[in-house]
């Protein structure tokens, strides 16, 4: 499994420990990738940051989720 973190400036450590935690929670084997490269997370259809995607599918955008819904979510997709 592939997540995407799309990170701005601001508050781009907390959404990474959401994501590692969930993915420690949810059992899954995941590779976490970071992008902060605004052009490329247009290109991948991001248009708000902070935001996560999951083997190509925006889960979330413009918030930082809460760890449980995002184990749910996991969890749902492995």
């Amino acid at each position: 499994m592939l997540v995407k973190v799309y990170l701005s400036c601001c508050g781009g450590d907390k959404v990474v420990e959401v994501v590692n935690e969930a993915i420690r929670l949810a059992g899954v084997d995941a590779q976490v990738e970071i992008v902060s490269d605004f052009v490329a997370a247009a290109k991948d259809g991001v248009m708000s940051t902070p935001a996560i995607k999951v083997d190509n599918k925006v889960v979330v955008s413009g918030r930082i989720p809460k760890v449980e819904d995002l184990v749910k979510f996991l969890q749902a997709t492995k």
